[in-house]
């Protein structure tokens, strides 16, 4: 190198190492204050990585909508995170609780709202709710672990990918102009079942999202070509850095309740991936689909009491259970 051009190197370089950082920079990832999505993972206000592992229940439509007594006994499945069922009608006061009983017992609570499943154009009062006075104050509250997935399954089989974003892109606008940072989940289409339109959208929503804050969820109720489906799903989750999970799955059979899916085989591919899951349901409240039993883990909420083999293999035995995989953040276990 040239005499001259080494010193002005050098001088250059003199100078950027003796200049502060800006403060906004230096100390954006020690002051976060809510969970936060970098690359394809979700991470803590304390930057552990987490990996969802854990189950749904229908909180809103039980005699137990605190969780008073369901939360210790999921909490004995070593889930780290808790897909929380409500509605619009349901009591926010009641969330609030179990919200609080959630991560008393260790587990991210991620509350969804069901009003809008399969129906896109019911996600717009769905926000309505998320923004009420008492709903922002309770998200406020719980911000460091809560996660808020927008609508429950939004959009039937019609669902066009430009009016999906333009819905989307919406919520998201009028969600962080409220000032809600933490982050938000997007169920796919087609009752959550269309792994195609979340891989032709969310680039376009993550643009939307001034705090690229966002997941996407598919729900696996597959019944054709399922191993090949999920086979291709995971590849491009990796390959393409897709913030993602399976939202509701894997479960032991399809929407038809008959066609065989590949369970054990998702929490194979989920685990080598580190790639979330949220299994439905934990069976406190019965659930109504495939009845009797076959999408519920327990006969009725209790741990150990299982309704089927896939309950007790998904949560405890299988190599990659709930139990076996699971890891609950250092922070969250800190907490008083």
């Amino acid at each position: 190198m040239h005499p001259f051009f080494l010193k002005a190197f050098l001088a250059c370089l003199a100078l950027s190492t003796a200049m502060p950082i800006p403060e906004s920079v230096a100390s954006s990832k020690a002051d976060r204050d809510t969970l936060y999505v970098e690359g394809r993972h979700l991470h803590t206000a304390a930057g552990e990585q987490v990996v969802m592992r854990g189950v749904n229940e229908m909180f809103v439509w039980s005699d137990d909508p605190q969780g008073n007594a369901i939360y210790p006994e999921i909490a004995q499945s070593n889930a780290n995170v808790v897909r929380i069922v409500w509605t619009t009608k349901g009591s926010i006061a009641d969330l609030d609780a179990n919200i609080a009983n959630c991560l008393a017992h260790k587990m991210i609570p991620m509350v969804e709202l069901h009003d809008a499943t399969g129906d896109l154009s019911k996600v717009d009062e769905v926000v309505d709710f998320w923004l009420r006075p008492e709903m922002l104050d309770t998200i406020e509250k719980h911000k460091k672990w809560f996660i808020l997935n927008i609508a429950n399954e939004a959009g039937s089989s019609r669902t066009k990918p430009k009016e999906f974003i333009a819905t989307y892109s919406d919520a998201i606008t009028r969600l962080r102009s409220a000032g809600v940072t933490v982050p938000l989940i997007i169920d796919s289409s087609d009752w959550g079942k269309d792994e195609k339109m979340i891989l032709a959208t969310w680039k376009d929503l993550q643009a939307a999202d001034p705090l690229k804050n966002l997941m996407f969820s598919v729900h696996t109720y597959w019944v054709k070509d399922q191993q090949a489906r999920l086979d291709s799903l995971v590849k491009t989750v990796v390959d393409q850095q897709l913030p993602f999970l399976f939202g509701e799955g894997p479960q032991q059979v399809g929407y038809d309740c008959e066609s065989v899916f590949p369970w054990q085989n998702l929490l194979a591919q989920c685990q080598e991936n580190e790639i979330g899951w949220i299994a439905w349901s934990w069976g406190y409240n019965d659930n109504g689909d495939c009845h009797p039993g076959k999408f519920d883990m327990t006969k009725d909420g209790a741990y150990g009491n299982w309704e089927n083999d896939w309950g007790r293999g998904l949560v405890a035995e299988d190599p990659n259970s709930i139990l076996n995989t699971s890891i609950r953040p250092a922070s969250l276990l800190a907490q008083d």
